[in-house]
């Protein structure tokens, strides 16, 4: 493994955060949690998402913080709290990762989830049509400007470059959007943020051509125009990662792009359906040995999404191997 390669973790910013709930939640306290542990293993930048497009865990000029209300649970709640403390302090949470993660050595990218099928409580009211009392069409303009706006505070916090998440809690479009109109949208998006920013632009898309089409994913075109500087194949929709998937298109596109453009395949952390975090994980051995072979294959680095700790332990034997495969990587 070369020194070239990049190690993306991505947060979302939610079940971790319960384990600020009872500390002094100072700056320090995020710190140490959301960062020092990745500045000490193989991990080269952290990939945060704001929480949801409705939802979100660091101030923006739309002020939708998460207050915990969501549907009453006890996590929600946690969160709720800890999310408010620090959008009360001069440095919200991504501000402490941002200062921290650049005084660590890690690169900070701001992830924001494309999907817009919104918790009810906290609708997101735009202008146009809805669907299912909540659900708005990617193709709406004013949905896309909502998202860009996003994109434009995420900038202004000094984030590294801005991720954008087909992959995340799809549905996109009504169903009688057309396939031509769900790419073409998806494709103006991909251009308009582009065009907001020189800084790394990367987009999380399934690896199956024909489960993310559907979503209005056209990665290999969009890597043919030279839009993208990082393209994160990954396993659809929270479906179980077999670990043995190939990518070879995406590195054959991303070679010939007029664009400098990293392939990093997304390791996801169980093989079995997704059920809340219970399922058991993979093995850190298994998942080593999947990062050695993504960069035999000719990728650039590899991609751990919602590898959350404690909030994804094995409830057999109350432990995550995450610390072990982090620090793990230079070995792999």
């Amino acid at each position: 493994m070369t020194a070239t390669h990049d190690y993306v973790f991505n947060c979302d910013g939610f079940g971790i955060l319960t384990e600020l709930d009872g500390t002094g939640m100072t700056e320090r306290d995020a710190a140490a949690l959301l960062v020092a542990p990745h500045v000490a293993s193989g991990i080269t930048a952290i990939d945060w998402c704001i929480l949801t497009t409705g939802e979100h865990n660091c101030r923006t000029r739309h002020g939708r913080l998460f207050d915990g209300v969501g549907i009453g649970r006890d996590i929600d709640r946690q969160i709720g709290r800890v999310v408010q403390h620090y959008a009360a302090q001069p440095l919200d949470l991504l501000d402490i990762v941002v200062k921290h993660g650049h005084a660590g050595g890690l690169r900070v990218f701001g992830n924001v989830r494309l999907n817009h099928d919104l918790n009810k409580e906290h609708a997101l009211t735009l202008p146009g049509p809805t669907h299912d009392g909540c659900r708005k069409d990617f193709r709406d303009e004013s949905f896309q400007a909502y998202l860009l706006e996003l994109f434009e505070d995420l900038l202004e916090k000094g984030v590294d470059g801005i991720s954008l998440d087909f992959e995340r809690k799809v549905q996109f479009f009504p169903d009688d959007a057309t396939p031509d109109e769900r790419t073409a949208a998806g494709t103006e998006f991909v251009r308009k943020a582009r065009a907001l920013t020189e800084t790394p632009l990367i987009v999380r898309v399934a690896h199956e051509f024909d489960k993310g089409r559907p979503q209005g994913q056209d990665p290999l075109a969009w890597i043919r125009e030279g839009l993208v500087d990082a393209v994160v194949p990954a396993t659809h929709n929270h479906e179980p990662d077999p670990l043995d998937w190939s990518f070879d298109e995406f590195v054959a596109a991303a070679a010939k792009s007029p664009r400098i453009c990293a392939v990093w395949p997304q390791i996801w952390p169980t093989g079995l359906p997704w059920d809340g975090g219970r399922a058991p994980w993979h093995s850190a051995e298994a998942v080593l040995a999947r990062v050695g072979d993504i960069a035999a294959a000719g990728a650039d680095g590899a991609y751990f999404f919602n590898f959350l700790g404690a909030g994804w332990a094995n409830p057999m034997d109350d432990h995550s191997p995450e610390d072990e495969i982090f620090a793990g990587l230079g070995r792999a």
